[in-house]
C-alpha cells in the first residue's frame, strides 16, 4: 500500500494549533485537580497562583503588561494588587531585580515565557505591535523573528486562528468575570479584594 504524504505546511499548522490550544492547559489541570480533592475554586489560592505567575513572569524580564498578561488578570488589576499587599510588591520588584542582574540569554531573542504571552495577547486579539511591545520587542523584530523561524511564525497564525468573536474580546479575563462568584474563604483577605474593582483585560482591539 502506497504511504501517504502529509504536507510539511499541514503538519506545522496542525501543530501550531495543539500549542496554542495547550496555552490554557495549566488552568484546566488545576481544575481537574481540585474536582478530584471535592473542593471548590478559592478566591485566596487562584489569586495567590496568579500572583506566583506575575512574579515568575517578572523574573524572567518581562514588565508590567507581560506579567499582567502571564497572571490573567489587567495590568490595572495588577497594580492594584501591589498597592495592596507590600509583600507581593516586594516580591515583584525583587524579581525584576534578579532578572536585571542576570540579563538576557546570549543570542535569545524571546524566552519561552515571552512568547506564550505574546501569543495569548494575539489570541486574545491584540494587534502584531502592541502584542510585541508587551515583551518589550519593536514590530520590527517581532517582523524579522517570524521570518527567521517558521514555527512562530505558525504560531503566531494559530494565535489568530484561535480569537474569539469581537463580542467576546470585550468581556473580562475568565479569572475577573468570576472574581466575585467563587468562594471567599479568607474574611480579611476578601475584604481587601473588595477593594479592588475587576477591570478589563489588556490587549488591544482586533
Amino acid at each position: 500500500m502506497e504511504e501517504r504524504r502529509v504536507d510539511p505546511a499541514n503538519r506545522l499548522e496542525s501543530w501550531a494549533d495543539g500549542v496554542v490550544a495547550a496555552l490554557d492547559a495549566q488552568e484546566d489541570v488545576d481544575r481537574a485537580l481540585l474536582h478530584a480533592l471535592g473542593a471548590r475554586p478559592s478566591l485566596r489560592e487562584e489569586t495567590a497562583a496568579r500572583m506566583a505567575d506575575a512574579v515568575r513572569a517578572a523574573a524572567l524580564g518581562l514588565g508590567p503588561p507581560g506579567c499582567a498578561v502571564a497572571a490573567g488578570v489587567s495590568e490595572r488589576l495588577l497594580t492594584a494588587w501591589q498597592e495592596h499587599d507590600p509583600t507581593f510588591a516586594a516580591a515583584m520588584a525583587a524579581a525584576a531585580t534578579m532578572a536585571r542582574a542576570r540579563g538576557p540569554v546570549p543570542g535569545a531573542t524571546l524566552n519561552a515565557t515571552a512568547l506564550r504571552v505574546l501569543l495569548t495577547a494575539m489570541r486574545g486579539g491584540a494587534l502584531h505591535g502592541p502584542a510585541a511591545a508587551l515583551v518589550g520587542m519593536s514590530g520590527r523584530a517581532f517582523y524579522r523573528l517570524r521570518r527567521e523561524r517558521p514555527e512562530v511564525g505558525a504560531l503566531v497564525a494559530a494565535a489568530r486562528r484561535a480569537r474569539p468573536k469581537k463580542a467576546d474580546r470585550r468581556k473580562r479575563p475568565k479569572y475577573e468575570q468570576h472574581y466575585r462568584l467563587v468562594r471567599i474563604d479568607d474574611p480579611d483577605g476578601a475584604a481587601r479584594a473588595a477593594q479592588v474593582p475587576p477591570e478589563s483585560a489588556h490587549s488591544g482591539p482586533a
